[in-house]
């Protein structure tokens, strides 16, 4: 015979629905195919989702980019050279004066004052 298990919980757990989503700070290596003043294309073997946000980081020359992007569109790649799978378009959605500044050398463009 089954003893009834002692509930030891301070509160009660309940079900939920399915549909829903966890999201994990999780580092995943891309390729930057091309960069300009207000975004980025990249190459991922991971698959990526219209709408995620991340930090790309780079190493430009001996200074290192870290902006945030915000993926806008997502293909696949049907030739996957170098292991890519999927490329993306991606916009800046904040930067610092010292990370615009170089992005600005990175692209070889002066600010207009």
């Amino acid at each position: 015979m089954k003893t009834a298990e002692i509930e030891r919980r301070r509160t009660p757990r309940v079900q939920l629905i399915d549909g829903h989503r966890l999201s994990l700070n999780a580092s995943i290596p891309v390729r930057v195919l091309d960069i300009s003043r207000s975004g980025v294309s990249i190459g991922s073997k991971t698959e990526l989702s219209v709408g995620d946000r991340g930090a790309l980081r780079a190493t430009v020359g001996a200074e290192s980019l870290s902006v945030v992007i915000e993926v806008k569109h997502v293909s696949i790649d049907t030739k996957g050279r170098g292991g890519i799978r999927y490329r993306a378009g991606a916009t800046f959605v904040s930067r610092s004066a010292e990370q615009q500044l170089l992005l600005e050398q990175v692209l070889g463009e002066e600010e207009v004052t």
